[in-house]
C-alpha cells in the first residue's frame, strides 16, 4: 500500500527492517546521496568551493539547514517505513517515533564520520552492479512470500 498507516499496520508482527534489510540499506544510502551528506558528499578537492562558494550569510545558512532538514525528515520517514511506526512497549507512540528517529539520525551521523568519502562514479557502478540487483532479488522474494501466504479472501496475509 502507499498509505503510511497501512504500512505501519502491516508491521504488527515483525518490522520491515528485519524482512527487507536490503531496502533499508538502499533507502539510507539514497538519503545520504540526496542530501549530499556523509560518504556521498562532494569531494573537498574542489578549489572553487562548489555551489556554496556563491553563498554567504543567511543564504548559506538556509542552504546548509536545508540539508540537515532533509536528513531529519528522511530519518523520520524511515520509522513508519521500516521500524513499525510508534509501536513499542511502555512508552507512548509519539515518544517511540522520536526515539526511533533519533536512532536512525544517529546512524546517518555515524556514517558521515566512519564511512570514507565515495566518488560519485564509483558509487554509481556499485549501485548498478550490486544494489539494484540485490533490491530486485529482495522484491521477488517478498512477492513470493506474499503470494504463498495469500489467503484468497482479499485480506492479504
Amino acid at each position: 500500500s502507499l498509505r503510511v498507516g497501512d504500512v505501519v499496520a502491516a508491521q504488527q508482527d515483525r518490522w520491515f527492517v528485519l524482512e527487507m534489510p536490503v531496502a533499508v540499506v538502499v533507502y539510507l544510502a539514497g538519503v545520504l546521496g540526496f542530501s549530499f551528506w556523509g560518504p556521498l558528499r562532494t569531494p573537498a578537492a574542489d578549489l572553487g568551493g562548489g555551489v556554496k562558494a556563491e553563498l554567504s550569510g543567511v543564504d548559506r545558512l538556509v542552504f546548509l539547514v536545508g540539508r540537515y532538514v532533509a536528513l531529519v525528515v528522511a530519518a523520520a520517514f524511515a520509522v513508519p517505513l521500516f521500524l513499525g511506526g510508534g509501536a513499542g512497549p511502555l512508552l507512548p507512540a509519539p515518544l517511540w517515533v522520536l526515539l526511533k528517529t533519533v536512532a536512525v539520525l544517529g546512524l546517518l551521523v555515524w556514517a558521515r564520520w566512519r564511512v570514507p568519502l565515495v566518488r560519485a562514479d564509483r558509487f554509481e557502478e556499485f549501485a548498478w552492479a550490486v544494489l539494484i540487483p540485490a533490491t530486485l532479488v529482495q522484491l521477488f522474494v517478498v512477492c513470493a512470500i506474499v503470494l504463498a501466504t495469500f489467503d484468497g479472501a482479499g485480506t492479504g496475509m
